[in-house]
């Protein structure tokens, strides 16, 4: 088949970032290849023809009324791109509720779908495996046991590692330390990449920061993904908005939400306590729904509480601080390390989104 017009579509900050790096292996595999996308500032910037951005309206979880308006005037415009254009192939990257519309529109017209990256259906709303299987030629997956649950359900499907591995490094080397009031650690502070998200976990992460700054003099530096953010920060916490994964190596704890970044956290090596709080419906919604025992993947791949996980009533900045000191403490600190070096090795090996392109491209 034809590999000279794809069109990607990811809709969510961590996604369009993978989509991005998976079209520049496409572009290096096909010189000729011209890609058309729905996606944020990455996709935008490498692709040749960029229809729409969906990533900052932030549709996620309970979008509004708006946003849904938004996304049917983006369906009707991919749905005269598909006819018009007609790209020999279709990638989708997570970011189900929007997709399986997309994906319905391509199986009409008969464009083969790939989608990279599987929605969590085996966390909650199974009945999406069934969906996917209708309109989706490929499930290129980047958990391994993703694969088997898709085979299982007759869904052809394909692991290629997971993409965080080529992105984060892990640290080299590491001292055996003492932390106290005369040897402090540097804790990074992770409230989310999202505006509803940080303002509920602002004031937990803060308060827990002065709890530690009392008891171990710790060093502070609060990660953001906005480059513009004016937060209001005590002096001993620092800002970071670069992104930068080198500067994240120097930290020596963490205390974050579930998600993306606690991931990334654990595949550098570094020892954290797990947060999340949400609006009182919309956690007993969740919690009514949710099938999985934990929230965190680093717990969830390893079917046991490796990474501490305080959860809504449980995330208060007294029970955070106790857990943050409990795993700094020498016996603790070094073991906690090794195990989550040790969790890295099970998500693939390097070069994932060039074993993506050329399995596309291939197919």
């Amino acid at each position: 088949m034809k590999n000279n017009r794809i069109f990607i579509s990811a809709g969510d900050l961590s996604g369009e970032m993978h989509a991005s790096s998976l079209v520049k292996e496409i572009k290096n595999i096909n010189h000729s290849c011209r890609v058309s996308a729905v996606g944020g500032n990455n996709l935008k910037s490498i692709a040749d023809d960029f229809l729409e951005d969906i990533v900052n309206i932030n549709a996620f979880g309970l979008v509004t009324i708006n946003q849904v308006i938004y996304l049917r005037k983006v369906l009707k415009k991919l749905k005269n791109h598909f006819v018009k254009e007609r790209p020999d192939k279709v990638i989708l990257v997570d970011f189900y509720g929007f997709h399986i519309h997309v994906s319905k529109l391509a199986k009409k017209l008969n464009i083969p779908v790939y989608y990279y990256i599987s929605p969590q259906v085996w966390a909650s709303r199974g009945g999406r495996i069934k969906k996917l299987s209708k309109t989706v030629k490929k499930m290129i997956v980047i958990f391994e046991f993703e694969e088997k649950l898709y085979k299982r359900n007759g869904v052809e499907a394909v692991f290629v590692g997971n993409p965080l591995i080529d992105k984060v490094p892990k640290k080299q080397n590491f001292e055996k330390r003492d932390f106290n009031t005369s040897n402090p650690p540097t804790i990074g502070l992770f409230p989310g990449s999202r505006k509803t998200v940080i303002e509920r976990h602002m004031p937990i992460i803060l308060e827990v920061a002065k709890i530690l700054k009392e008891k171990i003099n710790a060093k502070f530096v609060m990660f953001s993904v906005d480059k513009k953010s004016n937060l209001d920060l005590p002096k001993y916490v620092d800002l970071d908005s670069s992104g930068d994964f080198e500067k994240r190596k120097c930290i020596d704890f963490s205390i974050c939400t579930s998600g993306t970044v606690s991931l990334e956290n654990a595949l550098i090596g570094i020892p954290m306590v797990v947060i999340y709080k949400l609006s009182y419906c919309n956690y007993f919604l969740i919690k009514a729904i949710i099938k999985t025992k934990y929230i965190t993947m680093v717990n969830i791949l390893s079917e046991r509480s490796i990474v501490p996980e305080l959860i809504q009533f449980n995330a208060t900045p007294q029970k955070i601080a106790s857990s943050a000191l409990e795993q700094l403490s020498v016996g603790n600190y070094m073991p906690k390390v090794k195990e989550l070096l040790a969790f890295r090795n099970t998500l693939g090996v390097p070069g994932v989104s060039k074993r993506v392109a050329e399995i596309i491209l291939k197919d």
